[in-house]
């Protein structure tokens, strides 16, 4: 279902965590009487909301959050660095934040592997997760997200 919602639409049996947090982003900017920001990611490729970040000023990184513990606020986008992969691999939505990390809500994941160093990104369904800042793996961070 989510993989629809991707621009290009995702193919059945594609992951689809960065399809869910569109889907969901879509959602509340409609419910929130807003439009989706223009420019703002639309598919399914994770690295594209990283970019998007990055080049909009809207990039913390894990480092950062960790060193001097900057809040995530609530509707932000927690994005995840995988080592096999060696790009963000894996995104969730922020719902709680607290000193060491946060509360997200990840589409395509599900429990986590015995390697605290990597994320289920894979897995079949969507999850409440708690995740402390060393999770977000070597580059990953946390994208603001302002409207």
């Amino acid at each position: 279902m989510f993989q629809k919602m991707a621009v290009p639409a995702l193919t059945p049996g594609s992951p689809y965590c960065a399809a869910f947090v569109r889907a969901c982003m879509k959602i509340a900017a409609t419910e929130l009487n807003t439009t989706y920001v223009s420019g703002f990611p639309r598919s399914g490729f994770t690295p594209d909301w990283e970019r998007y970040a990055k080049a909009n000023d809207l990039w913390i990184p894990r480092a950062q959050l960790a060193l001097d513990h900057t809040p995530a606020r609530r509707g932000d986008l927690a994005l995840f660095y995988s080592r096999t992969k060696c790009r963000i691999a894996h995104i969730g939505i922020v719902t709680q934040s607290f000193e060491n990390g946060v509360w997200t809500i990840e589409g395509n994941t599900g429990p986590e592997p015995s390697d605290v160093t990597e994320v289920n990104r894979d897995g079949d369904g969507v999850y409440r997760k708690m995740r402390e800042w060393n999770e977000l793996g070597q580059f990953g961070g946390i994208l603001r997200v302002n409207f």
